[in-house]
């Protein structure tokens, strides 16, 4: 928190003789500041949290957070169910999960048409998400707004690395309401939903993304994480 701190009083200009782009460091003073001619390109980085009061539960919230409530799954710790090399060896406590939270059941919240009004308004440069629900697709932002840091459910593709077929969100969907493992119709090989696992690298977009987005903005809004969480929805 004190780099961000120091970070953002150096690049908004507060404390300093430079010209200040908040006239206070309030809600408020945020509020005037994207009213403004000066900001004209915002950046969204969002997590877990802005997704909590659509129902889906965050990870590391005790006794509440998912993390917390895999005891029936009977794993070595709970991060296994998202590790790629437990998950090629035991598949089967994952797609249990994913059906409880599977994209298709819950609504976006306050959080995602905030983003789509930013969109609308012409405002919105990018919106870098944490989370694996899709919600911001649904609230309207089209995959050009986003970089989905930690994959997505939209799509999914076989593990086999000579395969690599890919499927629909509707294809896994009748998969895992039907309690069966997806099996890849080419090779049968597992098929997994392109969400990030601990072990597998981010998408090539975020990096590619990252390195021009940044220094165009003219403002960075942080929503629902804390910034500390390595991997899965912060």
């Amino acid at each position: 928190m004190d780099f961000l701190r120091n970070f953002f009083s150096q690049t908004l200009s507060l404390g300093t003789q430079k010209e200040r782009l908040l006239d206070e460091l309030t809600l408020e003073g945020v509020a005037r500041y994207m009213q403004s001619e000066r900001c004209r390109r915002v950046i969204c980085l969002v997590g877990a949290g802005i997704s909590t009061s659509a129902g889906i539960p965050d990870f590391r919230s005790p006794s509440t957070g998912l993390y917390a409530n895999l005891e029936k799954y009977h794993l070595p710790y709970p991060e296994a169910i998202f590790e790629i090399g437990y998950f090629k060896k035991h598949p089967e406590p994952f797609f249990a999960l994913a059906k409880e939270f599977y994209p298709g059941q819950f609504k976006p919240t306050v959080c995602h048409y905030f983003m789509r009004l930013l969109k609308e308004k012409g405002q919105l440069l990018r919106c870098y998400t944490q989370n694996i629900d899709t919600l911001e697709r649904v609230a309207g932002l089209e995959p050009e707004d986003l970089v989905e840091a930690h994959g997505t459910f939209h799509t999914s593709h076989c593990i086999s690395p000579l395969c690599r077929r890919e499927y629909s969100l509707s294809w896994m969907k009748e998969k895992i309401f039907s309690d069966v493992i997806p099996k890849c119709e080419k090779c049968q090989s597992v098929v997994k939903p392109d969400i990030i696992f601990f072990g597998e690298n981010l998408p090539a977009r975020f990096f590619s993304c990252m390195q021009s987005d940044f220094q165009k903005a003219d403002l960075l809004i942080i929503m629902g994480t804390s910034l500390q969480g390595r991997g899965l929805a912060g």
